[in-house]
């Protein structure tokens, strides 16, 4: 078995996505095809992968996104690919294997900013001296019940409210484009979502591109809600669907829908559609911060799933020395304009 780092032109995205389909650890944001549409455009990031290779078969491969910065590769999680880590064929035995990738992985990145495994991936991680580890939580609902016995777990104010979007009557629409419930979602909760934080907005065109790349693969449920007699949508939701996992992964509302709703009725109505199948919903839960929204996806009885978040820095001293004058020169630059 060989194990290398391979930038994306020096990968074969037809072994790398064999191996992503069939492994245990399967996730939607592990493809290439997903990875390229978030990697493309203006000021978009790289991806490479680490990659087991034996008798010309990829057996296990480890997706990593990197930006460059003086000179410098630095790891680091995107937006709207919540886990990566390590898939792998089921012969792969992933404990003997592991200390190589992360051995690659350090060999290539000396500085890794943040980097999420999967939850199917904590019985073979182990770190050794130098890393930060943190263990994240996720939040899962498994649908395999009926639909009545799924809708009493809700929580007392989730029944409540969902009797009101009862009353307001939503009517939901599937749209084949994503780019509505982008601007209705910068229009009423981007500034709360971001918390103030500056936002490279030329994402949104790279996640427009992947949500493309799910619909043309029939993965992509848009729904968006509206009011009876009103044409503006009020609310809407992204649903991706692969095979036994559905990912809430992207959403926004008005004023209108947030009161009334209308996000609810959407998820709700999505669990009694899948109640009593083989599928789990993901709510993609907040990795920092959000405790509300956490709290409100726990609220329809989602179990929490654990993954580990990873960062480190072993750049040489010298270069964060450099680096440190660097911004200092800079916030000076900025005072003389």
């Amino acid at each position: 078995m060989i194990i290398r780092y391979l930038d994306r032109s020096a990968l074969d995205p037809v072994r790398w996505d064999d191996c992503v389909a069939v492994s245990p650890q399967r996730v939607i944001y592990a493809f290439s095809w997903y990875l390229d549409a978030l990697t493309t455009g203006p000021r978009s990031p790289y991806w490479g992968g680490i990659v087991a290779e034996e008798q010309g078969r990829y057996v296990a491969v480890m997706p990593v996104v990197y930006r460059k910065k003086y000179g410098i590769r630095y790891a680091y999680q995107p937006d709207y690919c919540q886990q990566l880590g390590v898939f792998s064929r089921e012969a792969v035995e992933l404990k003997a294997v592991f200390p190589a990738f992360l051995a690659q992985l350090t060999r290539f990145f000396n500085w890794v900013v943040s980097y999420r495994f999967n939850e199917k991936n904590e019985e073979e991680l182990l770190f050794p001296d130098g890393f930060s580890v943190v263990k994240r939580i996720n939040h899962v609902l498994p649908l395999q019940q009926p639909y009545g016995r799924l809708s009493q777990q809700y929580a007392t104010d989730r029944k409540t409210n969902l009797n009101r979007a009862r009353n307001t009557g939503w009517r939901i629409e599937e749209s084949p484009d994503i780019r509505g419930l982008i601007d209705l979602h910068r229009t009423y909760n981007e500034a709360k979502a971001v918390g103030g934080m500056a936002l490279d907005l030329t994402i949104y065109d790279r996640f427009a591109n992947a949500v493309d790349q799910l619909h043309q693969r029939g993965l992509a449920r848009i729904w968006l809600a509206r009011k009876p007699g009103y044409d503006t949508p009020e609310a809407g939701a992204l649903f991706v669907l692969d095979r036994n996992r559905i990912i809430y992964l992207f959403n926004g509302a008005s004023e209108t829908g947030r009161k009334q709703q209308a996000r609810l009725w959407m998820i709700n109505r999505l669990i009694e559609e899948f109640s009593e199948k083989p599928v789990e919903l993901d709510f993609e839960s907040p990795a920092i911060g959000a405790e509300s929204v956490t709290a409100y996806y726990q609220s329809f009885g989602a179990e929490n799933r654990p993954y580990t978040e990873i960062s480190y820095n072993h750049l040489p001293r010298w270069i964060t020395y450099v680096r440190t004058g660097l911004r200092k020169l800079q916030a000076v630059a900025g005072r003389l304009r």
